[in-house]
């Protein structure tokens, strides 16, 4: 279900906000504000991300516990849809359908099928839903390529070259470090005559010519054909030859 108004322009959030007070979004929702200050504070995650702030409100300036904005989807899908004013229900189950779907997308592991509470098996998608799909997959590479490149960058000292299943090595997944490595290559040695960001390209020929939707789990096969790709893409950029054909 898509409403013109969600649940957060419900609860009157301004786009200036970076933490919001938990109790004027348990008002709003009209859920106890005690049982979700406890709840946010025993959560490692919205902990991290939680402040006691100076609010205003209607008697006057005081001390609230505020949760950081970007983890107000995160918090709301932990709550009970049937412990909410009506007002909010629907919207509130229509948003935790969305998250679970997003999350399974995100880390669906690679060979799963993509089918989820708001997408039907592959062969029964409609364009719209094979282009949402495709994109999400997309966000899902970058994503990953962005993580794994922050660990190398934490290793100046990181042998691309050497063993990748050598003890020591910064990523716990080989495969997803070759992947990764071999993207880097070539994203930059193509930006290097386009003076443009050519990652996206990268992630959509990888989905789109290999099924990769995830670095996570890749069939071997898979993962050399896609390497071999990258390697004559490199190739093709940097004015290498091709290799001779095995005989």
């Amino acid at each position: 279900m898509f409403y013109s108004r969600d649940l957060l322009a419900l609860l009157e959030l301004e786009p200036n906000d970076r933490y919001v007070p938990i109790a004027a979004l348990c008002e709003a929702l009209g859920i106890d504000r005690r049982t979700e200050e406890r709840r946010v504070r025993a959560h490692r995650v919205m902990a991290a991300g939680a402040q006691i702030l100076t609010v205003e409100t209607e008697h006057g300036d005081e001390r609230a516990l505020c949760l950081r904005v970007d983890l107000l989807p995160f918090w709301l899908a932990g709550i009970d849809a049937g412990k909410v004013v009506e007002a909010a229900r629907a919207r509130l189950e229509a948003m935790q359908r969305e998250c679970a779907s997003v999350l399974w997308q995100a880390f669906r592991p690679q060979g799963f099928g993509p089918e989820d509470a708001l997408l039907p098996p592959l062969l029964q998608q409609r364009p719209v839903e094979q282009a949402y799909a495709g994109a999400l997959a997309m966000a899902t590479l970058a994503r990953h390529q962005l993580l794994i490149e922050r660990q190398l960058d934490l290793r100046p000292d990181y042998d691309e070259t050497g063993d990748p299943y050598a003890a020591g090595s910064t990523i716990d997944d080989p495969q997803a470090a070759l992947l990764a490595r071999a993207v880097r290559r070539v994203a930059l040695a193509a930006a290097e005559r386009t003076r443009r960001n050519e990652y996206p390209g990268i992630y959509s020929g990888l989905y789109r010519q290999f099924g990769i939707a995830s670095y996570r789990r890749m069939p071997p096969a898979r993962l050399h054909e896609a390497l071999e790709w990258l390697e004559r893409w490199r190739g093709d950029l940097m004015g290498e030859p091709e290799p001779p054909p095995d005989i």
